[in-house]
């Protein structure tokens, strides 16, 4: 999350440096996705769960297990919505993405639960992870608020000058327009 959150920087990072961000931030997901289906077939296979509880939350293992099917079905929702982002650029609700994606907030929170209630106890070092995770994102996301909406003459002096402008509407032939990919390798190669 504190890479995802890092990668929409547009008024702090360069255009080399996002791009690499949101590469970063693909991999982790690809790699939590894959952590996430291991996990829940691990403990299908170790007859922990039914089958049925992978899917369907809440269906008599349990509060904890059906916190874990909550945060991996909205997690899946999340992988796909992030898999699927560029089918969300011509469609009638183009803001759609941004509020199924922004179901990582709600997944996140509700999968450490589940980490820490479900099973074993959890042991010390486990659970400061745990709490050092969540001040990571709750400092990324601060730090993000405050760049994205803070005061328009503050720290950041590299602000676009368009910031604070309506923002224009962008048809699907304009994602791949020409000049922004000269732009973007200049910038790489800089």
């Amino acid at each position: 999350m504190v890479v995802g959150l890092a990668a929409t920087d547009r008024l702090i990072l360069a255009v080399r440096h996002r791009v690499f961000m949101q590469g970063l931030h693909r991999a982790f997901a690809v790699v939590a996705v894959g952590s996430l289906i291991t996990h829940v077939i691990l403990q299908i296979m170790r007859g922990r769960v039914a089958p049925a509880s992978a899917f369907l939350p809440f269906g008599g293992a349990g509060f904890a297990i059906g916190l874990g099917t909550v945060a991996s079905d909205l997690m899946i929702l999340v992988a796909a919505t992030g898999a699927f982002r560029g089918r969300f650029v011509g469609i009638k609700w183009p803001w759609l993405w941004r509020v199924l994606h922004v179901m990582a907030y709600v997944s996140w929170p509700v999968a450490i639960v589940h980490g820490l209630t479900a099973g074993r106890s959890a042991v010390g070092w486990v659970t400061m992870c745990y709490v050092g995770s969540l001040a990571a994102v709750a400092l990324a996301l601060l730090v993000r608020l405050v760049v994205t909406v803070g005061p328009k003459d503050g720290p950041v002096a590299a602000r676009p000058a368009n910031i604070g402008r309506k923002a224009e509407q962008i048809r699907v032939d304009d994602v791949f327009d020409e000049e922004f990919w000269v732009t973007l390798r200049k910038e790489v190669r800089r």
